[in-house]
């Protein structure tokens, strides 16, 4: 009969190597970052039916939603409201010395007002 470990034993060792917990970290964090919304559903422990229901839709819709390779803002916003998330957009710069990240506020003002005395803008 083959020997097996505990997965706690085999994960205390792993986690025992120098940089390994930073390492798994930076993983998990770009394991996250590239999610797709089935997956995310799944690992909530969502049916698609429960959502259809919280979503007012069928559950085709829910599966044809997961699919869409493009979508709405306003649908992906409402998708991930009923599973308890707020969506947030942002728009990542890259000059060649540093990234610079921006919060994109979808549904705001297109343009900032103008400071007092300061001529319109066109656009």
């Amino acid at each position: 009969m083959p020997s097996t470990k505990n997965f706690n034993i085999l994960r205390e060792q792993l986690l025992a190597r120098p940089g390994a917990a930073e390492l798994l970290a930076e993983i998990r964090k770009e394991t996250l970052a590239e999610i797709g919304l089935y997956e995310l559903r799944k690992r909530l422990e969502w049916s698609q039916d429960a959502l259809a229901a919280r979503l007012g839709v069928s559950q085709a819709a829910v599966s044809q939603l997961e699919r869409a390779e493009d979508m709405s803002v306003s649908r992906l916003r409402r998708y991930l409201r009923q599973l308890g998330a707020e969506l947030q957009l942002v728009a990542t710069f890259d000059d060649g010395n540093e990234e610079t990240a921006v919060e994109i506020r979808v549904g705001a003002a297109a343009e900032p007002a103008p400071a007092a005395g300061a001529p319109p803008t066109s656009g």
